[in-house]
């Protein structure tokens, strides 16, 4: 704007000047038919016609070439005027010197346009490179932002590797898991954990989490898609369950929770063990990238719950017979202990059973030991299913314990009578020949019959020989 200023006052005062010039001339020429001394008015003229270049320069500034050329005629044709009314052919010099000044102006400012059109050239050159520039530290910010976001993914998942292996209970190592895979994905509504039973087409929901509030789950069994993915073991996702043709319409309408879902399964000597799946009641919820993420999770995390599962299984095969299921004695004593500790904080009763199988050396001397292996399989799960709420074990040979925390004594004789009275009534043949089996049990309780421990142990097997003594196939009490 200021430039645009500038212009147009240099073209004002051209147009002043060459106004003031043309005046000044047409004066001084109209004294030379009068004056003495002409000369002195014809060197005025010529200084006003020299005074043209500056009005020629304003002209040029104002209006560039068109402005030039218009004074440059105004100035020659004053030129022309003062010559032929002077009659002097001197002035015409000023015609070559007006041209001269015009081709110098000219070609300087050709110059200058060149110039002027090199620095935008190479300006525009720079201001590419500037964006080049920018956009190359754009993309390596980019970069290095992805790089560090893998990095602290990479780290996350070794420290859950780490984590994982600090727990070797299944279940809490799948509540840990679920937690984790939420962190990790945080863009499900629900994250759930399942294994497959022994006949592989069910799976039971070992662990879950909510992790919004309008995630509900109350399934406790896998649905259609944890069985795609234990059939077909493979990864699955799903971004719209209404619209994906591998699945039931029906099936998948059912659960409004399960929208869209990621799911991994968990794989063990190529076998599936189970699933670790994110659900999400939208359409769209998951990407590649999270279904990636969630299969590492899933690696990590099939490794640690085997090894727990594996775990878990030696604990159980080192306290439990192998022959009849039964916890072994030295868990019973264990939990004896226990029990006992609560016992005497709480003041609850305390019961222990005795059994043993009536004449079980005889009828296992007669039919032989696969015989007395059934009777011994059988009496144990008669036990086991009348004391559901008691810690049943075989204490050695043919006889079991039962520990009844909180039972008083007259509970527990009842309990007995029924597990006697059960036995007598659960006679199985063996090559056509009926075996009769009978029990005889010995009951003592905490605090009736003893505070201590051992002593408890031994009150019940004290009236356990009482029974034998007596005739067998009975229940006595201690101190009775």
């Amino acid at each position: 704007m200021g430039f645009l200023t500038q212009r147009t006052m240099s073209l004002g005062a051209a147009i002043a000047g060459s106004a003031f010039l043309i005046y000044s001339i047409f004066n001084q020429l109209s004294f030379l038919e009068t004056t003495v001394v002409p000369e002195v008015y014809l060197r005025r003229t010529a200084l006003a016609l020299g005074a043209f270049f500056f009005c020629l320069l304003g002209g040029w500034r104002g209006a560039r070439l068109g402005g030039g050329a218009v004074f440059s005629g105004v100035a020659s044709v004053m030129v022309l005027f003062v010559s032929v009314i002077s009659g002097s052919a001197v002035t015409g010099w000023f015609l070559v010197q007006y041209a001269a000044f015009c081709f110098f102006l000219y070609r300087m400012d050709q110059y200058y346009e060149n110039q002027i059109a090199a620095h935008q050239v190479d300006s525009e050159k720079y201001h590419n490179e500037k964006n080049d520039l920018e956009n190359s530290y754009k993309l390596k910010g980019e970069a290095i932002s992805i790089f560090f976001e893998k990095y602290s993914t990479y780290y996350n998942l070794r420290k859950l590797a780490e984590e994982l292996a600090t727990t070797l209970s299944v279940t809490e190592l799948s509540k840990m898991v679920v937690q984790k895979t939420s962190d990790f994905i945080p863009r499900g509504d629900s994250g759930i954990i399942s294994l497959v039973d022994k006949s592989g087409e069910k799976l039971s929901i070992l662990a879950s989490k909510q992790i919004k509030p309008r995630a509900r789950i109350s399934a406790k069994e896998g649905d259609v898609f944890d069985l795609w993915a234990v059939r077909n073991r493979k990864r699955l996702i799903v971004s719209d369950s209404h619209q994906d043709f591998r699945f039931d319409l029906k099936e998948t309408m059912r659960n409004e929770s399960v929208r869209s879902l990621i799911l991994a399964p968990l794989l063990h000597e190529g076998e599936v063990i189970g699933t670790l799946r994110m659900n999400s009641r939208d359409a769209g919820s998951f990407s590649n990238d999270d279904l990636r993420l969630l299969d590492a999770i899933g690696a990590l995390a099939y490794s640690a719950v085997s090894n727990a599962m594996l775990y878990e299984k030696t604990e159980e095969l080192a306290i439990r017979d192998s022959l009849t299921g039964m916890f072994l004695r030295r868990y019973f004593f264990d939990r004896l202990k226990g029990e006992h500790r609560r016992a005497l904080l709480t003041g609850r009763p305390l019961s222990v059973l005795m059994c043993d199988i009536d004449l079980f050396k005889e009828c296992n001397d007669r039919f032989g030991h696969g015989v007395g292996d059934m009777m011994l399989v059988r009496f144990a799960k008669i036990l086991s299913e009348g004391f559901e709420t008691g810690v049943v074990a075989r204490y050695g040979g043919e006889e079991f314990s039962v520990l009844l925390p909180e039972t008083s004594k007259e509970e527990a004789a009842k309990m007995a009578e029924r597990l006697r009275d059960r036995v007598e009534n659960n006679d199985f043949s063996i090559r056509r020949e009926r075996i009769r089996m009978t029990v005889s049990v010995g009951v003592a309780n905490f605090p009736d019959d003893s505070l201590d421990m051992q002593s408890l142990v031994q009150k019940s097997d004290e009236a356990l020989y009482q029974a034998k003594r007596t005739g067998r196939n009975r229940v006595c009490l201690s101190g009775a």
